[in-house]
């Protein structure tokens, strides 16, 4: 049998937990967001990371390229001179 304390500390509690549980969604959410925010960031920091690393990698390939080309170029020249 319950007394009426009983019920009194059941109510509270009840009421207690009813006005807590918006706080606690917020937090929980607030978590969520930050987190989801932190991955993101991370994702972008390591994409802007290998571009960064291709871009350095495709200026050394055009500097090989270019002076391959100069090579050709006076290797054509070369034998020009020599017809």
């Amino acid at each position: 049998m319950m007394t009426n304390i009983d019920t009194g500390g059941i109510l509270f509690l009840l009421s207690f937990g009813i006005n807590i549980l918006p706080i606690l969604l917020f937090i929980i959410l607030f978590i969520y967001i930050i987190r989801f925010i932190r991955r993101t960031e991370r994702r972008a920091e390591a994409r802007l990371k290998l571009d960064t690393e291709n871009i350095a990698f495709q200026q050394q390939q055009i500097k090989s390229i270019q002076e391959l080309n100069k090579r050709l170029t006076t290797i054509e020249n070369i034998l020009k001179e020599v017809d």
